[in-house]
């Protein structure tokens, strides 16, 4: 096996670099600044940093009882250390909790129209990713604030526009559905021109200070923590 791995990314050591950008100047910059940086290989416009800052803390965190932070807190009951139980939750991100933001970005940038990718979906029976919440039936606030930030910075375009017509184009044909913040950050970042391969990522970056958070309280509570369940199998 070679151990020659060669990288565009970093470098380590006096004179190390991220993106080409001296360690120590990156350290002034701000968090999220330095994450776009990182997976972008370019500095964020003024602009470009304050939507992707309000899109990280935006999916910081979102209550006890969605997977990734349940599966987190039930691995760090029964007694396991932080790493272990953080990395269970983000283990629980899946298309249906989080992962919906790769696939929602891969349609918008696709050369089907909403009409197209609606019928499509339907006709397969599968959810649309960007559409729909567990929580929120009218509107998720988390978009809405997304949605608005991006139109007042200038960064609204037509992938935006695009998951609108999905969402108008799903109404008409079976009913109306919010659109979650996975439906927003899929198109206002594929507005500003992001892979849809990092679309996981994304949300995996912004939520796991949440799950760190949630062990840290979990390690407070009683070991071997026991959920009611219920046997319905024959006798």
């Amino acid at each position: 096996m070679s151990n020659d791995w060669k990288t565009e990314i970093s470098s380590s050591g006096e004179d190390a670099v991220i993106r080409g950008e001296k360690l120590e100047k990156v350290m002034d910059m701000d968090f999220s600044d330095s994450i776009w940086l990182l997976l972008k290989g370019e500095k964020p416009t003024e602009e470009e940093s304050e939507i992707f800052k309000a899109i990280l803390s935006g999916s910081i965190d979102h209550g006890v009882g969605n997977p990734s932070t349940v599966s987190a807190r039930t691995v760090q009951s029964g007694g396991n250390d932080m790493n272990t139980s953080v990395a269970a939750g983000i283990m629980a991100l899946g298309d249906s909790h989080g992962g919906a933001i790769e696939e929602g970005m891969k349609i918008l940038q696709s050369e089907k129209s909403a009409e197209e990718i609606v019928e499509e979906y339907l006709e397969s029976g599968e959810k649309i990713p960007g559409l729909g919440h567990k929580v929120y039936s009218e509107k998720d606030p988390r978009t809405e604030k997304i949605l608005e930030k991006a139109d007042s910075l200038g960064l609204s375009g037509r992938y935006v526009e695009k998951m609108k017509d999905i969402q108008e184009a799903f109404a008409d044909e079976k009913v109306r559905l919010v659109m979650n913040v996975d439906g927003g950050i899929a198109a206002v970042m594929s507005d500003m021109d992001w892979d849809p391969e990092l679309g996981k990522g994304f949300f995996i970056i912004a939520r796991t200070p949440g799950l760190v958070a949630h062990v840290r309280e979990e390690m407070d509570r009683p070991d071997f923590r026991r959920e009611d369940g219920e046997y319905t199998g024959e006798q």
